[in-house]
């Protein structure tokens, strides 16, 4: 199983992460795919020569988009399956192994993963943490786990996957991008191949800060004005569903009109959680989900089982983060010094 890590112009965020590997998982082997400037790179190959794990670095053009640096990183795996990792998350491998054993019990499944915790770093002294729940998604036909799926999107592309639909899922995302229905893309293309299983641990450590990852100004109407795309990921959608065993044209049809049509209510300002009931209901109300807002609240408790697992982990990358923030070859790449 290869952790493949697409990097740019963050050589302070790689090296904290190359070090967490280090740290807790000096037998993972990572590939990263390097698209940074000169100066960038310079920096990104002291740290992978210093690095305490096998890493098979990979340097491309500043100029190759990142999801054709992807495909070429994955051209050079021979792994069956594959962790799409980032210069700023952090793994808990246990729990992606369970994932890949998992995979392997389950032909029909094309991806599996753990819960999401979320650190965001805001500014000097400022931080959230939230928690993004995965489920199973695992019906028979692609509309029924698009319905699914569409009711409480999560991100599905954190956790383990089969190499040939990591491929297709990076060829889709070559010719479309839409920040606003980015996580809904990708996860609709996902679950039209095949079923997900969910791993009830914590998956993936994900982290944004105020240097690395200064927030896009989007116009408030930019989802109508990126209607051609919205089209597009839907054709997409569509497409892949008909690959797979149990597709229904109408169906398929009528899932999509109703999840995009919900994802653009969300953005126009009433998402689904505000609706009179809804979290008193499945999806929301289940113990998958009960349990999972359980652990996230103990690991932020102390004397829980949950937070003593979790403990030097969190500890590593608070740590790490503090550094990062500070840096000044981020700060410098960032043009913030």
């Amino acid at each position: 199983m290869k952790i493949v890590i697409p990097t740019a112009n963050r050589p302070a965020s790689l090296r904290a992460v190359l070090d967490y590997y280090g740290r807790f998982y000096p037998r993972a082997e990572l590939v990263v795919a390097d698209g940074s400037t000169a100066e960038a790179k310079e920096l990104n190959q002291q740290a992978v020569g210093e690095a305490q794990v096998a890493v098979d670095y990979q340097p491309y053009d500043e100029d190759l988009p990142v999801f054709e640096r992807l495909l070429r990183a994955l051209s050079s795996i021979d792994r069956q399956f594959v962790i799409m990792g980032a210069d700023d998350n952090y793994p808990v491998l246990e729990t992606l192994e369970k994932a890949r054993k998992r995979l392997i019990e389950k032909p029909e499944a094309m991806c599996a993963g753990g819960h999401l915790v979320h650190l965001d770093v805001t500014g000097p002294g400022r931080a959230s943490a939230r928690l993004d729940v995965v489920r199973h998604i695992n019906a028979d036909n692609p509309a029924q786990r698009m319905r699914v799926f569409g009711s409480l999107p999560f991100p599905t592309s954190y956790g383990v996957a089969r190499r040939e639909h990591v491929i297709a899922r990076l060829e889709f995302l070559k010719s479309w991008y839409f920040r606003s229905f980015y996580e809904l893309g990708v996860g609709l293309i996902d679950v039209a191949a095949g079923q997900y299983f969910a791993i009830p641990e914590v998956g993936f450590v994900c982290t944004s800060n105020y240097v690395d990852d200064r927030p896009s100004v989007d116009e408030p109407l930019a989802y109508l004005r990126g209607a051609d795309q919205v089209l597009a990921m839907h054709d997409a959608a569509l497409e892949h569903a008909s690959r797979a065993p149990g597709f229904d044209e109408a169906q398929v049809r009528d899932v999509l009109s109703s999840v995009i049509g919900r994802r653009t209510a969300a953005l126009a300002g009433a998402p689904t959680h505000q609706v009179v009931g809804f979290v008193d209901k499945a999806p929301y109300k289940t113990p998958m989900v009960d349990n999972a807002r359980q652990l996230f609240a103990d690991l932020f408790t102390e004397g829980t089982a949950a937070r003593a697992q979790h403990a030097d982990r969190f500890a590593f990358i608070a740590e790490r983060i503090q550094q990062i923030t500070t840096s000044s070859a981020n700060l410098a790449q960032a043009g913030l010094r």
